[in-house]
């Protein structure tokens, strides 16, 4: 680590906004098999939120879970990879935030610019079906929205505390 490091400088909160992106897959990572499992997966959403989803798919969800055990199984399988590939994400934000960016390493601040950014347009892509249905922040799951929220304000005080 750096001697000069600070957490109250702007690599200090760069390093502290990578760490709550990392720390967030990592919580939502790791519970959500668990959480699945016990039944509390919310039966009221497929992908986004209730109301979205249903004017995707044009019935409510719990229905539509309820209705077809294979729609069910497949949400269960794809959140459940989904899970992991948010924990293998978070494994990867928080140590490069930790022992690179906290470091003073410029290479650690490209990698988590790059990690965070790379998903962006796979959210875009992925969410095209739900086009001309109104999404606020209130229905994007926080693994979606918060580590974009904070991508500009973490890049631009790391940049300021490497520079």
């Amino acid at each position: 680590m750096s001697e000069g490091f600070q957490w109250v400088s702007p690599l200090g909160a760069s390093v502290a906004l990578f760490l709550v992106q990392g720390v967030l897959w990592l919580l939502i990572g790791v519970a959500t098999p668990f959480l699945l499992d016990a039944g509390a997966g919310g039966p009221a959403i497929l992908i986004v939120s209730e109301r979205t989803d249903t004017a995707v798919f044009g019935s409510p969800p719990r229905d539509l879970l309820a209705n077809d055990r294979r729609i069910a199984t497949l949400r269960g399988i794809l959140l459940r990879i989904v899970g992991g590939l948010l924990f293998a994400a978070s494994a990867l934000v928080i140590a490069v935030a930790w022992f690179g960016l906290r470091g003073g390493q410029s290479w650690a601040l490209i990698t988590l610019v790059l990690v965070s950014a790379a998903v962006l347009p796979f959210w875009w892509v992925a969410l095209r079906p739900y086009a001309g249905v109104p999404i606020t922040l209130a229905d994007l799951p926080p693994f979606m929205w918060v580590p974009a929220a904070l991508l500009v304000p973490a890049s631009v005080l790391g940049w300021l505390g490497l520079g």
